[in-house]
């Protein structure tokens, strides 16, 4: 091993003689081979020895004082230099003092007169031989450091399975020491057993040894150490081969893999997971689904899913933090939890959205049954922070295989019911049906139009007078949106408009209309008629504090006054955040535009706040209008409202007038100011301007 060569440092010999001319003999034949040093006397030598550490002495054995013999029976008698070579060198030719340097640990023998050539070659032979024994003790031990330095256990055996090396680690983790554990067998040191079923288990290195191959040590594999302590294992064993294909014995390798497994259980775990509740996530509930579904199909029944979403859930998370909405998550998990049987999965998508999985459904009243259940499990109201919140769930239900035959169809089934029992009204169960796919896929398709419509800047605003409804006098116009599918066909207003609320496109849509009215406005005062246009607000729109400014800048980009301007908002809009609502309707009539109050009568508003905004305008909401000649309540709400505006000073302006006798009714109680189909129809700009300029 060059790796080995490279640390063995060089060769060192003492040459030992009381004669110089020895000494100078040796030094000629000896001085390219090692590094030499030199001594006269027996106790120089052995100072030496000790201090130099030589590989090889070469000793006279006829020295005065202390002879060669002496000087060689203390050398072997210290550790620091028991295993330096002796080479005695002597006059003598009797066998008696050969057999007597041997005894004493010389390992070779040299006559005076040297011999240069044989002395030289055989002094060199020995320091070939200390080189190579030296380099095998460096690797040894380069080795053994190794493998006590590794993080892995090591034990090897001999032929027979009997341990004859063991590092530390194999020492901690079995439990034994090196030098108790060696040569027993290996599975008295190293007790294996399968780590389910317990029973003892066989130990690679015999089948390394038998097959004379390396062999993986068997899953799920638990080493039992000295004290009882249990690691759970797993690596292999091999043979030891020579370089000539002989087998020497066996090692085997292994490491602790307990904290890896438990590690790998529990990302597992994660991977399936929800962190929060600890249910199932989407990964391990379409795992359930498909056993679900496979099982009804072998048994012949059905299978149901159930989508559960609490309703409102966003706003009481953001109105009482993450924390305990997080907190709110997990009681009703809990709550859901309690009604779910062994066969039940319950899992959370995410969110505030679970799924129930219902795998065995032998009649549809099971599932208006368990439906039941999990609507009374929201019945008691929640507590957070000491205080209470009371929660209601929409649920979506799918059925196997009457409403869907795949995984993904019966999740997007599921969720179009959900979104059914949500749009009724909430805390509702809906089932699933054709005819409410149908409905989806239209919404969906609805909603990609509107998209289109409005990135391309299509939308349509059409324009109803405003009349003086005794004299037939233009007083202003309603700006309202209009919207055409790809075919030319409109869409109506009632379909789009609260879709583009519910997908946050108002305040665009918004937006969109507003500007195309003011620069339609600015058309008809540029003809030399000066027609007031009425724009309706979405309550998202009035929400945005920037709203003042857009309108502001619209203005001054149009270089329109603001008093051709008027604002409609609903009461609705105008409640959710009261003194938000007074700040702005400050700034809109600071700016010189005028508000109105849109479908008055139909909200919430108390008469109190009516007191406080400040607006100019209130619409009676057609649907009193329509009604009030044949329905009592509705004439006297009519009246009501009417007596309010005049006691409050402000403008009042009917809606849907279609008829003479609700004209005259409205003239009769005292409300000047109407629109309908009487009088006209939503017209384009085009027609407006015709219309204007009759």
């Amino acid at each position: 091993m060059q790796i080995m060569q490279a640390i063995v440092p060089a060769a060192k010999i003492l040459l030992v003689d009381d004669q110089a001319s020895s000494l100078l003999v040796l030094r000629e034949l000896l001085q390219d081979l090692a590094t030499l040093y030199f001594a006269t006397d027996g106790v120089q030598a052995i100072e030496l020895a000790v201090l130099h550490r030589p590989e090889l002495i070469i000793l006279d054995i006829e020295m005065p004082g202390m002879d060669g013999l002496t000087v060689c029976r203390s050398l072997k008698s210290n550790p620091a230099t028991q295993d330096i070579a002796v080479v005695f060198v002597t006059t003598h030719i009797d066998i008696e003092h050969e057999i007597a340097s041997l005894t004493e640990g010389g390992i070779d023998f040299l006559r005076k007169p040297l011999h240069a050539v044989s002395s030289r070659m055989r002094i060199k032979n020995l320091l070939d031989l200390s080189r190579y024994s030296r380099q095998v003790a460096a690797e040894r031990e380069w080795l053994r450091v190794t493998l006590d330095s590794i993080g892995d256990a090591v034990i090897a055996t001999d032929l027979d399975g009997k341990i004859s090396f063991m590092n530390p680690i194999a020492e901690r983790m079995t439990g034994w020491l090196a030098r108790e554990a060696l040569f027993r067998p290996i599975e008295e040191v190293m007790q294996l057993r399968d780590a389910h079923s317990l029973e003892p288990h066989w130990n690679p290195i015999y089948f390394a040894l038998k097959e004379q191959r390396v062999v993986a040590m068997a899953l799920n594999c638990q080493l039992v150490s000295r004290t009882g302590q249990l690691y759970q294992v797993e690596d292999s064993a091999a043979p030891i081969i020579d370089s000539n294909g002989h087998c020497l014995g066996s090692i085997v390798v292994f490491h602790d893999v307990s904290e890896s497994m438990a590690l790998a259980l529990k990302m597992s775990h994660l991977a399936n997971h929800d962190p929060l509740t600890n249910l199932p996530n989407r990964v391990l509930l379409y795992d359930r689904i498909e056993q679900a579904i496979k099982k009804a199909e072998q048994l012949h029944h059905k299978s149901a899913l159930l989508l559960i979403d609490l309703d409102h859930f966003k706003y009481v998370n953001d109105s009482i933090g993450h924390n305990l909405g997080d907190l709110l998550i997990k009681q009703a998990s809990e709550r859901l939890s309690s009604i779910c049987d062994a066969g039940t999965t319950l899992a959370r998508l995410g969110g505030d959205e679970f799924v129930m999985v219902l795998p065995e459904l032998w009649s549809i009243e099971e599932i208006a049954l368990f439906s039941s259940q999990v609507h009374s499990q929201f019945q008691q109201p929640f507590t957070l922070d000491e205080k209470k919140y009371q929660m209601t769930v929409s649920i979506g239900v799918s059925i196997y295989p009457d409403d869907a035959q795949t995984i993904e169809m019966v999740m997007r089934h599921a969720d179009i019911a959900m979104f059914k029992a949500k749009s009724e009204g909430r805390n509702r169960t809906s089932f699933f049906s054709d005819e409410l796919e149908q409905q989806i896929i239209y919404r969906h398709q609805l909603e990609l139009l509107l998209r289109d419509t409005l990135a391309n800047r299509q939308l349509q605003v059409y324009y109803q007078p405003k009349l003086c409804l005794k004299t037939g006098k233009l007083l202003g116009a309603e700006a309202l949106a209009r919207m055409q599918n790809q075919q030319g066909q409109w869409v109506s207003p009632l379909e789009f408009i609260p879709l583009a609320e519910e997908t946050g496109l108002i305040v665009e849509l918004g937006l969109q209309v507003l500007r195309q009215a003011c620069q339609e406005c600015l058309s008809w005062q540029q003809q030399g008629y000066q027609v007031p246009v009425s724009v309706n607000i979405a309550a998202a729109q009035f929400a945005d504090p920037q709203l003042v400014k857009q309108i502001r800048d619209l203005l001054a980009e149009l270089k329109l006054s603001a008093q051709l301007l008027e604002l409609e908002v609903t009461e609705s809009a105008l409640m959710l955040d009261v003194s938000k609502t007074q700040n702005m309707l400050s700034q809109l009539r600071a700016s010189g535009i005028r508000t109105s109050i849109d479908d008055f009568g139909t909200g919430y508003s108390s008469l109190s706040y009516l007191k406080k905004f400040q607006v100019d305008v209130l619409k009676i909401d057609k649907s009193f209008v329509q009604e009030m000649l044949t329905d009592r309540g509705d004439i006297e709400i009519v009246k009501a409202v009417i007596s309010l505006a005049q006691s409050m000073n402000l403008q009042l302006i009917a809606e849907g007038i279609e008829i003479e006798a609700q004209k005259d009714m409205l003239i009769k109680l005292g409300c000047e100011v109407g629109q309908g189909y009487l009088f006209s129809k939503p017209l384009s700009a085009a027609d407006f301007r015709t219309y204007v300029c009759q």
